[in-house]
Protein backbone atom coordinates (compact mmCIF):
# COMPACT_ATOMS: atom_id res chain seq x y z
CA UNK A 1 0.00 0.00 0.00
CA UNK A 2 2.65 2.63 0.63
CA UNK A 3 4.59 1.81 -2.66
CA UNK A 4 0.78 2.28 -4.54
CA UNK A 5 0.18 5.86 -2.13
CA UNK A 6 4.28 6.81 -3.44
CA UNK A 7 3.43 5.90 -6.84
CA UNK A 8 0.16 7.68 -6.59
CA UNK A 9 2.16 10.98 -5.69
CA UNK A 10 4.47 10.60 -8.43
CA UNK A 11 1.77 10.65 -10.66
CA UNK A 12 0.28 14.29 -10.07
CA UNK A 13 1.18 17.01 -11.69
CA UNK A 14 4.02 19.04 -10.68
CA UNK A 15 1.83 22.36 -8.66
CA UNK A 16 -0.45 19.98 -7.13
CA UNK A 17 2.32 17.49 -5.93
CA UNK A 18 4.32 20.29 -4.74
CA UNK A 19 1.21 21.60 -2.93
CA UNK A 20 0.24 18.66 -1.63
CA UNK A 21 3.84 17.55 0.01
CA UNK A 22 3.90 20.99 1.47
CA UNK A 23 0.60 20.73 3.48
CA UNK A 24 1.00 17.12 4.16
CA UNK A 25 4.80 16.72 4.68
CA UNK A 26 6.09 19.62 5.66
CA UNK A 27 2.56 20.52 7.28
CA UNK A 28 2.69 23.74 6.30
CA UNK A 29 -0.73 25.60 6.99
CA UNK A 30 -2.72 26.50 3.31
CA UNK A 31 -1.62 30.43 4.04
CA UNK A 32 1.76 29.39 4.29
CA UNK A 33 2.08 27.56 1.15
CA UNK A 34 -0.01 30.22 -0.14
CA UNK A 35 2.82 32.70 0.44
CA UNK A 36 5.67 30.77 -0.21
CA UNK A 37 4.24 29.88 -3.68
CA UNK A 38 2.71 33.42 -4.52
CA UNK A 39 -0.92 31.96 -4.91
CA UNK A 40 -3.89 32.07 -3.24
CA UNK A 41 -5.56 30.44 -0.48
CA UNK A 42 -8.47 28.95 -2.68
CA UNK A 43 -6.24 27.67 -4.84
CA UNK A 44 -4.01 25.65 -2.46
CA UNK A 45 -7.14 24.37 -1.36
CA UNK A 46 -7.81 23.38 -4.91
CA UNK A 47 -4.79 21.54 -5.32
CA UNK A 48 -4.92 19.65 -2.14
CA UNK A 49 -8.50 18.58 -3.12
CA UNK A 50 -7.13 17.60 -6.27
CA UNK A 51 -4.37 15.42 -4.98
CA UNK A 52 -6.59 14.25 -2.56
CA UNK A 53 -9.32 13.51 -5.17
CA UNK A 54 -6.27 11.69 -7.65
CA UNK A 55 -4.58 9.65 -4.83
CA UNK A 56 -8.14 8.13 -4.10
CA UNK A 57 -8.83 7.06 -7.31
CA UNK A 58 -4.96 5.61 -7.89
CA UNK A 59 -5.10 3.49 -5.04
CA UNK A 60 -8.56 2.18 -5.17
CA UNK A 61 -7.84 1.56 -9.02
CA UNK A 62 -6.61 -2.28 -8.57
CA UNK A 63 -5.20 -2.38 -12.41
CA UNK A 64 -2.06 0.22 -10.67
Amino acid sequence: MRERYRLAIDGLPPRTKEVYLLHRVEELGYRQIAEQLSISIRTVEWHVAEAITRIGKSIGNSNG
